[in-house]
This record gives C-alpha cells, structure tokens and sequence, in this order.
C-alpha cells in the first residue's frame, strides 16, 4: 500500500507543476520586418511581423544605434537584435501594435547637430 500511496503523490505533483509551469520554449523564431529611412528627410520606419502575439507578451528595446525584440507565443520566441546604420533621435520614437504588426518610427539625428564650426585663419 505505501508504493501506491507514493505513486499518487508523485503523480499529483507532477500534475500540479504542469499546471503552474509556463509552456517550455521550443522555438526561436526571427519576426519578417521592413525597414525604410530616408536620409534626406531625416526619417525612419520598422515593421515587425509577430502573428498571433498578444501586446503584453512584446517586449521591445531602442537605442541611439539600435534595437531589441523579444515576443513569446505558447512555444516560440520571436527574437531579433539590429544595429541601425545610424543614430536616431530618442525623443521622436513612435511605437504602435495592433493585429499583430508592431509599427515603429522616428527622424534620424542629424550627425552635424553638436558640430562646431572652427573659423580658418
């Protein structure tokens, strides 16, 4: 009677942790995205792609020079990480989800705008 009462108890918990566990990731998915700038008008856009995703399982990450995704969906994980060709102005970035399509956008900072202007002799 003991061996069946400690197959029972071994068979609850593992039946209580499946319960509480999340899903185990078994995929590593990279989203399709598009990426558009225009230099001359100081402008960038980003699409990414995460089909089926819910907007409190995004999580996304901009730097001066870059940017991090991370999206999970039962077992996948949509990761990405990119450096941008160049640095963007933190202040105008724009980010909107919605049907799966996680939209971001901004301008590029202008290189020249902490230049000084050194007079010739």
């Amino acid at each position: 009677m003991a061996i069946v009462n400690k197959d029972q108890e071994i068979q609850a918990k593992n039946e209580q942790a499946d319960i509480s566990e999340e899903p185990k990731l078994r995929y590593k998915i990279r989203p399709k995205r598009y990426f558009n700038y225009d230099c001359a008008a100081h402008t960038w856009e980003l699409e990414l792609h995460l089909p089926g995703v819910a907007k409190d399982k995004v999580t996304f990450k901009v730097m001066k020079d870059s940017y991090s995704l991370e999206a999970t969906k039962d077992q996948a994980l949509y990761t990405t990480r990119e450096y941008l060709p160049f640095e963007i102005d933190m202040d105008s970035v724009n980010a909107k989800y919605a049907d799966g399509l996680l939209s971001i956008s901004g301008n590029i900072k202008d290189p020249l705008a902490d230049a000084v202007e050194i007079k010739l002799n």
